[in-house]
Order: structure tokens, then C-alpha cells, then sequence
């Protein structure tokens, strides 16, 4: 019996870099990898494992619209966006099986154990800093928003 098993599908687009467009279509999320299926022919345009994911980030592509970012190994990086049900959703549920997988891979432990740099300690305390900076501006954006409705 395999173990990659369709977690999760949501509707959105992907960007076709060649072409440079939009595609609707379906990502799928299974235990090992992520896949991305056009809508018009079924065609996987796109499918790689979880492994060789490096980083998965929330961008906005064209400042507008907003969308999540995965970069492989090989400097891939692929653009996902009109996520439903949301954006911070599917990004949500890409990332704790991503974080999952990495934890779960026998080198995962060895490598936690190895001490880090001044400077390395540094700018984890700097990336954890800025996201919590960037959390704190969307929710207070959003309560701002909710006083100038009432």
C-alpha cells in the first residue's frame, strides 16, 4: 500500500511561467509531495516531493493578488494563488505537513542537535521578530478596518 495519500485538494491558479499566465486548476496536497492538475485537459503541470521543498512564504504577486510561494531545491519557484477557501488556510496546512516531513526524515534530529553560530541564532531571532511584526500590522490593519465600519 502506498503511503502518499491525497490529504487535500483546493481549487486556485498556478503561473505558467513559459506562458505567462494564469492557470486554473487543482492543488493537491498528499503525505509526500504537492501536485498541481489544470482543470481544462487534467494535465499535472507541476509535482514535486515535499523534500525537496526549501521555503513556502505568502507573497502578493502584482501587490494585488494575494498568493503562496514554494521554492524547491533547484531554485524552482512556483506561485499558487485564488487559494479557496483562503490563502492563509492552504498555506497553514501546506506548512505543518512540510514541517512534519522535515522532522519526521532521519537526519532531522542529528541536525537540530548541532550547535548554531552567534550569527545564525541572530538571524532566527531577527525572522522570528519580523514575523511576528508582520502579524501584529495584519491584525491591527484589520481591527482598523472594523472601527472605521462602525
Amino acid at each position: 500500500m502506498s503511503r502518499d495519500v491525497c490529504i487535500h485538494t483546493w481549487p486556485c491558479t498556478y503561473y505558467l511561467e513559459p506562458k505567462r499566465r494564469w492557470v486554473t486548476g487543482q492543488l493537491s496536497l498528499t503525505s509526500l509531495s504537492l501536485r498541481f492538475m489544470t482543470d481544462s485537459t487534467g494535465e499535472i503541470l507541476v509535482s514535486f516531493p515535499l523534500s525537496s521543498i526549501v521555503e513556502i512564504k505568502k507573497e502578493a504577486s502584482h501587490f494585488i493578488f494575494s498568493s503562496i510561494t514554494i521554492l524547491e531545491k533547484g531554485h524552482a519557484k512556483h506561485w499558487f494563488s485564488s487559494l479557496r477557501p483562503s490563502r492563509n488556510v492552504v498555506f497553514s496546512i501546506i506548512e505543518h505537513f512540510w514541517r512534519e516531513l522535515l522532522l519526521s526524515q532521519p537526519g532531522a534530529v542529528a541536525d537540530a542537535s548541532v550547535p548554531r553560530t552567534r550569527g545564525e541564532e541572530l538571524t532566527g531571532l531577527m525572522a522570528g521578530s519580523q514575523k511576528r511584526l508582520e502579524d501584529t500590522a495584519r491584525v491591527l490593519h484589520h481591527q482598523g478596518q472594523q472601527l472605521d465600519s462602525v
